[in-house]
């Protein structure tokens, strides 16, 4: 009786061991594996920071919030492999949709163009002459091509406030080359593309203002 009653006292002793061990696996040894890293990435452009004076009889200018077509109205970074169908980036995006992140370049770029004595964003409390319209037509990396390419268009328009008239329209297109197929590398040759564009701009708004 003795002996079966000293058994029964270690097999109790083994059996909550194990539970403890187990407890223990389950913090550690049978945690989940974490999730893969998020990277998160900006569209930037800082132009010449010695901006032209403007007239004080120039115009001023309002820069509309950029509207973006679909498929590119969100954070995800957008790449291509085939014609006419989108994928993204599982664990690489924008830190905010790209139309958002071009609003305050193009106010920037419009500003140091010396060719308007003011330049507000939407929303801001002051009366302008001229509207700048714009949308996002594609923001891509295309692997399909040898090198990948950066492709990023952006349709504009000039419209004169009082009458509603649109002065001009130009779709503007910047294409830049992806050195490695990465999705760093496309951030990279996204941030060239975006220089290239603005200067484009710069161009368009000079042209429908007749400066040559």
């Amino acid at each position: 009786m003795a002996v079966s009653f000293l058994s029964a006292l270690r097999s109790a002793g083994l059996a909550v061991t194990l539970v403890v061990g187990l407890a223990a696996c389950g913090s550690s040894l049978l945690q989940r594996p974490a999730e893969p890293l998020t990277h998160t990435y900006l569209l930037q452009w800082q132009g010449d920071p010695v901006a032209t004076v403007a007239d004080p009889s120039a115009p001023s200018l309002l820069v509309s919030p950029v509207l973006a077509a679909p498929g590119f109205d969100s954070s995800d970074m957008a790449y291509m492999r085939r014609p006419h169908e989108v994928e993204y980036f599982a664990h690489h995006r924008w830190a905010d949709a790209p139309a958002r992140m071009l609003d305050p370049l193009l106010v920037r770029a419009a500003s140091q163009s010396g060719l308007f004595r003011s330049v507000a964003e939407a929303g801001a409390a002051t009366r302008a002459d001229l509207r700048l319209e714009s949308r996002l037509l594609h923001l891509q990396q295309v692997c399909r091509l040898n090198p990948s390419e950066l492709q990023l268009g952006l349709r504009v328009s000039l419209v004169d406030v009082a009458s509603g008239q649109v002065l001009g329209t130009r779709v503007l297109h910047a294409m830049e080359p992806i050195i490695e197929r990465s999705p760093y590398a496309g951030v990279e040759s996204a941030n060239r593309a975006v220089s290239v564009l603005l200067s484009e701009l710069q161009r368009f708004l000079a042209d429908q203002l007749g400066d040559e």
